[in-house]
């Protein structure tokens, strides 16, 4: 009786003792078109710009022309939000339209109104570019001169 209760106890110290390791996958948004633009939409509703910007394909000394014009449509967000209280905008989808060796294009389909019996559908393609592993949206950066 003490051999089969020693080998049970001395069992129960291996199993314990031995690590469980479980591997977990690291959940990476870049990892897929679809999954970019959803990253950026979440981005966007939370008005967290620093995940926005790491959404983007951009060579670094463009960042603060980025950056302005990412704050001009939060900053337009906001004020439609605040002059129309029943504003509402929600994404109904994010579909994959087509992907190629570095490129891909998505498009998003949403829902807006600025009252309840006012509503709209509509949608937007966004052109994404493959970085190294990651899908990031593509930047496409344009100067214009004018004189007022």
């Amino acid at each position: 009786m003490k051999k089969i209760s020693l080998f049970f106890v001395s069992l129960l110290l291996v199993m314990f003792s031995c690590k469980n390791e479980v591997k977990q996958e690291v959940y990476n948004p870049y990892a897929t078109p679809e999954g970019c633009v959803k990253e950026y939409l979440a981005a966007k509703d939370s008005g967290d710009m620093v995940r926005m910007l790491k959404c983007f394909s951009y060579e670094a000394k463009y960042e603060s022309y980025l950056r302005e014009h990412l704050q001009k449509k939060l900053d337009d967000d906001a004020r439609k939000k605040e002059f129309s209280p029943e504003y509402h905008y929600k994404v109904d989808s994010v579909k994959q339209k087509g992907e190629y060796p570095n490129s891909a294009e998505v498009a998003v389909y949403y829902t807006y109104g600025y009252n309840k019996d006012q509503t709209f559908t509509d949608d937007y393609t966004m052109n994404l570019v493959k970085d190294s592993t990651n899908w990031k949206i593509e930047v496409r950066i344009g100067f214009g001169i004018s004189a007022n």
